[in-house]
């Protein structure tokens, strides 16, 4: 009962961040394989996100990002979505991998300043879909959680979507909250 003094406090910081729209859980943070073999290579290019936990740093529709290698070994990450006034919200982020011996582990940030994030790619088969996963530790209470469904195309056959969802699911992952990105009219 040590830690009753501390459950406050951690309530208090799970709901901020559910207020700012990520999806809080209690405990540690789920157990997930990653993919196994994971090559960066295949990867690059466009892909457009099909679901998504809220995200409080993202909103609008046709929301796309494309993966450029660079020659040191990161990746740019540019992200793009239209707002609901029509205008645009670019952001531009490196991803790495921090563990070669953990290619599908990999980290994100979209702002130098700031600390890069966990982007694991749970399961691709780099041409259709991939299904990203990431998640923070809440003073070892609780956890935040991130979750994106990506695709090639800006639809997805819906028997791939209930594999994915099958996947996260099956690691105690609550694919309740997963949103649908609006994908149509898109000229992108």
């Amino acid at each position: 009962m040590a830690f009753l003094p501390l459950l406050p406090l951690a309530l208090a910081l799970v709901s901020v961040t559910y207020v700012e729209g990520q999806v809080p859980g209690f405990g540690k943070c789920p157990t997930v394989n990653v993919q196994q073999d994971f090559d960066i290579h295949p990867y690059m290019g466009e892909w457009y996100e099909i679901e998504k936990f809220p995200a409080a740093f993202e909103s609008g529709k046709c929301v796309r990002a494309n993966y450029t290698l660079q020659a040191n070994g990161h990746v740019k990450v540019d992200n793009e979505g239209t707002l609901d006034d029509g205008k645009l919200d670019i952001r531009i982020g490196d991803l790495y991998n921090p563990d070669p011996k953990y290619p599908s582990k990999l980290a994100v940030r979209f702002a130098s300043a700031a600390p890069y994030g966990a982007y694991w790619v749970l399961k691709t088969d780099y041409k259709t879909y991939t299904l990203i996963w990431s998640c923070s530790s809440v003073l070892g209470l609780g956890n935040v959680q991130f979750m994106w469904i990506l695709a090639r195309e800006h639809k997805v056959d819906p028997a791939i979507m209930a594999d994915l969802h099958k996947v996260a699911a099956g690691y105690g992952i609550d694919v309740s909250k997963m949103t649908t990105t609006d994908q149509s009219g898109c000229t992108n």
